[in-house]
């Protein structure tokens, strides 16, 4: 069962890799001897010691590492790397992690990469983050389930359940289309 500071650990960890994002975007200025270093060059150091860091974490087994070291990979810190990302996620998805299942089985529908397509592997791990108690897989499998897509029968009934259970935890989506049903 996920910990009550699971949401607000994922939370803060997309804002950093926004953060990252942001400041990795910037075009690197120039120093002369006699100036000072500015804030732009003293933030790339302190980029790559936490990417460094992060990843010695991954590789020591760090579930939530492994999840935001895929997920830097995917966004392109330090470079956009979908093999990376995948396998990343890969390891925290198949030890329990619900937000590393969730983003591979985005990753398998293939929209940003038609490579990356594989159905199986899709519903496998969008069922395993829904089963994980994850509002955002229930909502999306319950959104396949009410049109029969992606592989699974059309059932409006599994489709409601998953919705309900997304609704319990304030995912607003699968409000709206209880509300709409």
């Amino acid at each position: 069962m996920p910990s009550p500071t699971a949401p607000l650990h994922t939370t803060l960890a997309l804002l950093a890799l926004a953060l990252l994002a942001g400041c990795a975007g910037r075009e690197p200025t120039t120093a002369t001897p006699s100036q000072t270093p500015t804030p732009q060059q003293s933030e790339q150091p302190a980029i790559q010691d936490a990417q460094s860091q992060l990843r010695q974490q991954a590789q020591r087994g760090d579930l939530d590492s492994q999840f935001q070291l895929g997920s830097s990979y995917f966004v392109g810190q330090p470079e956009k790397n979908l093999k990376q990302a995948e396998y990343w996620w890969k390891q925290a998805a198949d030890k329990g992690h619900a937000m590393a299942a969730v983003s591979l089985a985005y990753l398998y529908t293939g929209r940003d990469a038609p490579e990356f397509a594989n159905q199986r592997d899709m519903l496998k791990y969008l069922n395993q983050s829904a089963a994980a108690g994850n509002p955002m897989a229930q909502h999306v499998l319950g959104n396949l389930y009410r049109r029969g897509e992606g592989g699974v029968p059309r059932d409006p009934d599994q489709a409601q359940r998953l919705y309900q259970s997304a609704c319990q935890q304030r995912y607003e989506p699968s409000c709206a289309a209880l509300g709409g049903q």
